[in-house]
C-alpha cells in the first residue's frame, strides 16, 4: 500500500522534537534532490501542532516538502496505528520513553513502518530488543534505537575505530577506550532542558529492572580478545586526555554491549557482524573543583533517584539539584552555539603478523597488543543541536538504504554498518577522524 508520508516526527511540539522538524527542513531537499518530500508533523494536541506549523519559515523557503499534521496519542491505539500506517519512516521524540515509546514501536511494527528514535534510556531499548526483535524481523521493519547523541557518536565511533585498526597493518581490535568531552566556548555555560533531566531521573530509578530484564534476556558474553582491559571505577587523573574521569555512566557503553551481543546472538545478523572488543567509557572533566561539585550533585542524584519521594523532590526542583543546568526552559541560543562535544577513542589490536606467531586466541590473552590508533567523533552542541543532525540522517539512510539495513529491533551498528551513515554526518559537521596510528 503506498504510504502517505516519507517522514513523519512524533513529538515534534516538545523541546527536542521542534529542532528536529527544522533539521528536515533544513536538509530535506539537498538529500532528497529533485523529489517531493512530504513530512507528517505529529503530536497528540492539534492546537499545539498548529503553533508549531505556523511558527515555521514560510513554506516558500522549502517548496519541495510538504507538512501535514497528524494527531496520533499513545493513549490511542488507532491514532498510533493510523499514524504508522501512513508513514514510512518516524522519528520519535516523544519521552520519555520508557513510558511513551513502547506504543509506538508496537505500530511501526504492526503497520509496517520503520522508525528511529532519540532515547537514551538502557532499559527501555534493551526491553524493546528483548520483546520485538522477532517481531520486527518477521515484519521486515527496522526499529532503530539511539539514534541521536545517544548512541550514535559512540556506537559508530566504536565501529569506525574498529575499521581503522583492520586497516593498520590487518589489525584484530582487542580494546576501546572512550574519552567524553563537553566544550564551553564562552561565559553562558552548558544547559539542559527538563525533558532529558526526566528521562534520566526515571532511567536511574529503574536500575532494579534493568539488572533483571539482562538475567532474563540471557545474552551472550563478548569474547575476550587479548589482556583484560583495566578500568578504573573511582574518580582519577589521565594524562593522555589532560582530565579527570569518572565512569561513563549514560547509555553509550550499553548499547555498546548490545551491539556486539545482538550480532553473536542472532545468526541472521552475521553479515554485519564486526569483530568483538573490550570497551570502556569515562567522562573527562577539567579541574578539581568541577570534579567535586560532578561528584556531589550524582552522589544527591543517585541517592534521591531510589526513592519515589526522591524521584518526585528531583523532578520538582530539576535547576537546583543540578546546580543550574536543568530546567524547563532549556538552554539559550547562545549556550548552544557555545558548546560542543568530542569523543577520543583509544584502542588496540594485534596485527595479523603477531596473530600468525599466536594462533591461539588463548596465547593472544598472554600478548600485548602490537598496533595501536587515536580516532575522535566531534561535533556541535550534544543534545539539541547534533541530536536533531544525528537522528535526521539516521531517518534519511533508512530511506536511502533501506536494502542495507537489517530487519529487527536494533541498535545503531548493527543497523547502519553497511551504509553510508557516516558519510552523510561528517557533511553535518559530526567528524570522524583517525588522530595518531602506531605499531609498535
Amino acid at each position: 500500500m503506498e504510504k502517505s508520508f516519507d517522514i513523519t516526527v512524533f513529538g515534534a511540539t516538545g523541546f527536542t522534537g521542534k529542532f528536529i522538524l527544522l533539521e528536515v527542513l533544513k536538509t530535506a531537499t539537498s538529500a532528497f534532490p529533485g523529489q517531493k518530500l512530504r513530512v507528517g508533523v505529529a503530536g497528540r494536541s492539534l492546537e499545539r501542532l498548529e503553533q508549531l506549523v505556523n511558527s515555521l519559515p514560510s513554506s516558500a523557503n522549502f517548496p519541495d516538502i510538504t507538512l501535514t499534521i497528524i494527531i496520533a496519542d499513545v493513549k490511542d491505539e488507532g491514532s498510533m496505528r493510523g499514524m504508522c500506517r501512513d508513514s514510512k519512516t518516524l522519528i520519535a521524540a516523544a519521552g520519555p520513553f520508557r513510558f511513551l515509546g513502547e506504543a509506538v514501536v508496537k505500530a511501526c511494527i504492526q503497520e509496517k513502518c520503520h522508525y528511529v528514535d532519540i532515547t537514551g534510556e538502557p532499559e527501555f531499548f534493551e526491553n524493546m530488543t528483548f520483546k520485538y526483535h522477532e517481531q520486527a524481523k518477521a515484519a521486515q521493519v527496522s526499529i532503530i534505537h539511539v539514534c541521536g547523541f545517544d548512541s550514535i557518536p559512540a556506537d559508530m565511533g566504536v565501529l569506525y575505530t574498529k575499521q581503522q585498526l583492520e586497516k593498520t597493518r590487518g589489525a584484530l581490535p582487542s580494546s576501546i577506550e572512550m574519552f567524553f568531552k563537553l566544550h564551553i566556548a564562552g561565559t553562558a555555560g552548558f544547559a539542559g532542558h527538563y525533558a532529558t533531566f526526566e528521562s534520566a531521573v526515571h532511567g536511574f530509578a529503574s536500575a532494579g529492572m534493568l539488572r533483571q530484564l539482562r538475567r532474563t534476556a540471557n545474552r551472550p558474553q563478548v569474547p575476550r580478545i587479548g589482556p583484560t582491559l583495566p578500568s578504573n571505577p573511582k574518580p582519577h587523573w589521565v594524562q593522555k586526555v589532560a582530565a579527570y574521569t569518572i565512569p561513563f555512566f549514560f547509555a553509550d557503553p550499553s548499547v555498546v554491549r548490545l551491539s556486539q551481543q545482538m550480532v553473536l546472538q542472532d545468526k541472521d545478523l552475521q553479515a554485519v557482524a564486526s569483530p568483538p572488543v573490550q570497551f570502556s567509557a569515562y567522562i573527562c572533566i577539567p579541574s578539581f573543583k568541577t570534579l567535586a561539585m560532578a561528584i556531589f550533585a550524582s552522589s544527591v542524584f543517585g541517592f534521591l533517584a531510589k526513592f519515589k519521594w526522591g524521584q518526585k523532590l528531583l523532578l520538582k526542583h530539576p535547576r537546583f539539584f543540578t546546580l543550574g543546568v536543568f530546567s524547563h526552559q532549556g538552554p539559550t541560543n547562545q549556550q548552544l552555539a557555545e558548546t560542543s562535544f568530542s569523543e577520543t577513542f583509544f584502542a588496540e589490536g594485534f596485527s595479523k603478523e603477531l596473530r600468525d606467531q599466536h594462533p591461539d586466541p588463548e596465547a593472544l590473552r598472554q600478548v600485548k597488543p602490537d598496533v595501536s590508533i587515536v580516532t575522535s567523533v566531534s561535533g556541535p552542541e550534544p543534545g539539541y543541536v547534533a541530536t536533531p543532525k544525528i537522528v535526521v540522517q539516521a531517518c534519511y539512510t533508512l530511506l536511502l538504504e533501506k536494502d542495507k539495513v537489517p530487519s529487527g529491533v536494533l541498535t545503531p551498528a548493527v543497523a547502519f554498518s553497511k551504509t553510508r551513515l557516516i558519510d552523510r554526518l561528517q557533511e553535518q559537521g559530526i567528524v570522524f577522524s583517525t588522530v595518531q596510528e602506531t605499531s609498535k
